[in-house]
C-alpha cells in the first residue's frame, strides 16, 4: 500500500504529471524537459527525483548526461497510470508534445544524443 501512496503522491502534481506525459513519449534528458516546460533545472530535478523516488521514472547516465524514462509498469496500478498518460488527450501534454517535437526538429536542445555536442 505505501508504495501505491507513493505512486499517487508522485502523480498529485500538474509538473510532475507534465513531465510524465513526456516520458510516456519517450526518453529525454533533463535539458529537454527544462526546455519544454521552461522551468529551472533545479525544479525540474526535484520534480524528476520525487517521482524515481515513487518508483514511476527510472534514469540511466550516458557520460555525463541523464537520461529519464517510465519505469516498466509491473503492478495493476503502474499498468494504469502507463495506460493514461498514453490516452489521455489533456490539452496542456498535447501542447507540451507539440513544444518537444518543435525543439528537437529546430535543433534548440541542448542534447549531445539528439543534437550534437555543443
Amino acid at each position: 500500500m505505501e508504495t501505491d501512496l507513493g505512486i499517487f503522491k508522485a502523480c498529485a502534481d500538474a509538473t510532475r504529471l507534465r513531465v510524465l506525459f513526456l516520458l510516456a513519449e519517450r526518453e529525454l534528458c533533463v535539458c529537454e524537459l527544462v526546455e519544454v516546460l521552461q522551468m529551472p533545472q533545479g525544479r525540474i530535478s526535484r520534480h524528476l527525483a520525487m517521482l524515481k523516488g515513487a518508483g514511476v521514472v527510472r534514469d540511466r547516465r550516458e557520460g555525463t548526461w541523464i537520461y529519464y524514462s517510465l519505469k516498466e509498469a509491473d503492478t495493476l496500478l503502474e499498468k494504469q497510470l502507463h495506460a493514461y498518460l498514453k490516452e489521455a488527450g489533456l490539452p496542456q501534454a498535447a501542447a507540451d508534445r507539440r513544444r518537444l517535437e518543435e525543439l528537437a526538429r529546430k535543433g534548440q536542445i541542448c542534447c549531445p544524443r539528439r543534437c550534437g555536442q555543443r
